[in-house]
C-alpha cells in the first residue's frame, strides 16, 4: 500500500521520571569518591575519557541507555565516561565518528537496529558496516507493542487481525518514518497475519501516537518508553508485544504475539559497537566489564522499569544478532518492495 508522509512531531521520548533522572545526570560523570577497580581490572587507560557516542538527541531511549551505562562502568572500573549525542544525516554523522575513532576502546558506538537497515538498503553511510566496526555488546531489547486506539471492537491481537482482513485497505498505521525501525517491524507483522494496511510516516513516533489517540490511525508498534504514559492512562490499548515468548516484565499482563498464535517476534535493541582493528584481549577486556555491569540488579532493575529487557550478553552474541539483521532488513525490503531514499 502506499506511503503517506506526515511533517508533524518529534522523536521518540522517554517518560517522564526517566527524563527528569535524565536532566539532572550529567554527560560527563565525576570520578571521584567511586570505588576504585582492582590493578588491571579496567581495559580502558585512566588517563583518558571513554566516548559513548549517541546518534539522537539527549532525552531518548537510546540517551537513557547510555547514561545509565556510563554511571554503572564508572561505579566498577573507575574509568571516566562522557555520553556525546553526535546527531545528523539519519545516524551517519555518529555513526562515521565511531567507526573513523582510533581502535583503542576510548570510543564506543550505542547503536541500535537503524544501522543494521541502512547497511541493508544500501545507504551510502561513508563507511562499511562489517569491515570498520566490532560488534561488542547486546545491552538492551524492547519488545515492540501492538497498539490500538481503545475504541477499536478488538481485545487481542488475532481479533485485531480478523478486524483489518476485513476491512483490506482501509485502515492506517504510524511509524516515525520510510525505512525506520517501527516501518519496517510493521511490515514484518502485516507478511506473519496477511493483513494491508496503509502507511503513514511521521517525523517522531510522539505525533504518531497522538494521532493514534486521536483515532487518526488505527495501529502502531512503539516501544513501552514513547507510549507509558497513553498506555496508563488508558488511551491506548496495548494487544501484544514482540518478544520470542515472554511477556515484558513492566507488562506482564500482556501477551506476547507469540503466546496468541501469531508468528511475530521482532524487538528493537540496543548494543555496543567499537572501531574494527583492537587488539583479541583489549575486546574480551571490555565484554567482561559490560558482562559486570550489565548483571547488576540495581542497572537491571532501571531499564526493566523503562520497559526494557537486559539479555545475557554472553548467551546472545551481538555479531550473531548484526549478522542476522543485515539478512533480514535485506529480505524484508526487498519481499516488501520498500525503497529508502
Amino acid at each position: 500500500m502506499p506511503d503517506q508522509q506526515h511533517p508533524r512531531g518529534a522523536g521518540p521520548r522517554i517518560t517522564r521520571r526517566a527524563a527528569a533522572w535524565l536532566l539532572g545526570a550529567p554527560a560527563l560523570l565525576p570520578r571521584r569518591g567511586l570505588a576504585q577497580p582492582a590493578p588491571g581490572a579496567t581495559p580502558w587507560p585512566a588517563d583518558k575519557p571513554v566516548r559513548l557516542v549517541v546518534t539522537l538527541a539527549a532525552g531518548g531511549t537510546a540517551d537513557f541507555l547510555a547514561r545509565s551505562l556510563a554511571q554503572r562502568l564508572q561505579e566498577i572500573t573507575g574509568n571516566t565516561f562522557v555520553v556525546e549525542n553526535r546527531t545528523g544525516g539519519s545516524g551517519a554523522v555518529g555513526w562515521q565518528a565511531a567507526a573513523r575513532a582510533a581502535p583503542d576502546a576510548t570510543t564506543l558506538l550505542v547503536m541500535d537496529n537503524s544501522l543494521p537497515i541502512a547497511a541493508a538498503a544500501g545507504r551510502d553511510i561513508g563507511f562499511n558496516l562489517a569491515r570498520d566496526l566490532e560488534p561488542v555488546w547486546l545491552l538492551a531489547q524492547y519488545a515492540p507493542i501492538v497498539l490500538v486506539n481503545p475504541s477499536l471492537p478488538v481485545t487481542d491481537l488475532p481479533g485485531f487481525v480478523a478486524y483489518a482482513k476485513s476491512r483490506p485497505g482501509q485502515l492506517f498505521y504510524g511509524s516515525n518514518g520510510i525505512g525506520s525501525v517501527t516501518h519496517l517491524q510493521t511490515e514484518l507483522l502485516q507478511a506473519a497475519t496477511g493483513i494491508q494496511m496503509n502507511h503513514v510516516s511521521y517525523r517522531g513516533m510522539a505525533q504518531a501516537a497522538t494521532d493514534l489517540v486521536a483515532g487518526q490511525v488505527q495501529l502502531m508498534l512503539p516501544v513501552y518508553p514513547t507510549v507509558a504514559g497513553q498506555i496508563r492512562a488508558g488511551a491506548l490499548k496495548p494487544l501484544a508485544v514482540g518478544t520470542e515468548g515472554g511477556r515484558v516484565p513492566v507488562m506482564p499482563e500482556v501477551r506476547s504475539a507469540r503466546e496468541q498464535g501469531i508468528d511475530f517476534a521482532e524487538q528493537t535493541w540496543f548494543g555496543l559497537m567499537a572501531p574494527r582493528g583492537m587488539p583479541p584481549e583489549l575486546l574480551s577486556g571490555m565484554q567482561a566489564a559490560l558482562a559486570a555491569a550489565c548483571a547488576g540488579d540495581a542497572f537491571r532493575r532501571r531499564l526493566e522499569e523503562a520497559g526494557a529487557t537486559v539479555p545475557d550478553g554472553k548467551a546472545t552474541p551481538f555479531r550473531n544478532t548484526v549478522t542476522r539483521e543485515v539478512a533480514l532488513w535485506t529480505r524484508v525490503l526487498k519481499e516488501r518492495e520498500i525503497k529508502i531514499e
